[in-house]
């Protein structure tokens, strides 16, 4: 096997998926010099998509207003996560005061 990533198109990984089922997981393995689980994994996408399943799946832009919302939301995150525990300290005090 490489130890290099390769890009494979959507016609090399129809290729792949039918040799494997024609010839068997490690047969296409060798042959191909590509992992069995890579080979499992298109092969479940394709089952469950068709040839869209095998489509390479195009990364979004930055959206910067989505960046700002993420940000945004983690931080509410923390500061709700910092006010429960500052609730839950208060009761626990409570509970030991006479």
């Amino acid at each position: 096997m490489s130890n290099h990533r390769r890009n494979w198109s959507l016609s090399e990984k129809l290729e792949a998926v039918q040799l494997m089922k024609r010839e068997g997981v490690g047969k296409a393995s060798r042959q191909l010099e590509i992992s069995s689980t890579t080979l499992y994994k298109w092969e479940r996408h394709f089952d469950k998509d068709g040839e869209q399943g095998l489509m390479a799946k195009v990364v979004a832009d930055k959206n910067p207003e989505l960046e700002r919302i993420k940000k945004e939301n983690y931080e509410l995150k923390m500061l709700v996560a910092e006010k429960e525990l500052i609730i839950r300290i208060q009761n626990e005090l409570l509970k030991k005061s006479p």
